[in-house]
């Protein structure tokens, strides 16, 4: 679903009709509060929005979206921007930023490449909430020696941080084995940076050294 947001009628009609003609479903509003109650961030697509409007402007649109942790692919359109505004939008993760009057070819490349980009941001967001339903199984204690494992501490120096016998902890790893279905390592380790399992929860200063940079 494309949808096109701009307070001007003439323009919101032309540019839906286009991008309809070109195929694409699209849904107009012809106002921020409009767009914003009806936007269904579960459905797939992109935003064609107008930088400048009454009340909320695009701009505002995009980081109301993103303080609700909801982060659409954005198409800005605009007749009167200015050099802050447009960078504004590119830093805050906009696909691109086209002056009106827009061309249809042009705006049709840039759907293209924010329904591609909406569709990669959605593929990760699923590997992430699969991560982290699988680590959700853990206990917290478990949850801590993962973490200690994955900074590379022994288990007797897991022991020592945990205050717990060697051979406990070597019985959580094996809960972390048959709870995960991951032998290795190396597999936990893309399990944990899947599910965003940064930063690590209450390691010592030494063990934070560890961690993987970036």
């Amino acid at each position: 679903m494309i949808h096109v947001v701009d307070d001007e009628p003439a323009v919101l009609r032309g540019l839906a009709r286009g991008l309809e003609a070109a195929g694409f479903r699209v849904t107009g509003s012809s106002s921020a509060r409009e767009f914003l109650a009806r936007y269904d961030a579960a459905e797939s697509g992109c935003v064609v929005i107008d930088l400048l409007m009454p009340g909320m402007s695009g701009l505002d649109v995009q980081a109301e979206l993103a303080r609700r942790g909801i982060t659409p692919a954005f198409v800005f359109i605009s007749g009167a921007a200015d050099i802050s505004s447009a960078t504004r939008a590119m830093k805050s993760g906009a696909i691109d930023f086209l002056e009106k009057p827009v061309d249809l070819d042009v705006l049709v490349e840039a759907v293209n490449a924010a329904i591609e980009k909406d569709a990669t941001i959605r593929h990760g967001q699923a590997q992430t909430n699969d991560a982290r339903a699988l680590l959700s199984v853990l206990t917290a204690r478990e949850r801590e020696v993962l973490a200690r494992v994955l900074a590379g501490s022994s288990n007797i120096a897991i022991a020592d941080e945990l205050g717990i016998a060697v051979k406990t902890v070597k019985v959580h790893r094996e809960h972390l084995r048959s709870k995960l279905g991951m032998r290795s390592t190396a597999e936990l380790m893309r399990l944990a940076l899947a599910a965003k399992f940064w930063p690590l929860p209450e390691l010592p200063r030494d063990s934070r050294s560890k961690l993987p940079k970036g």
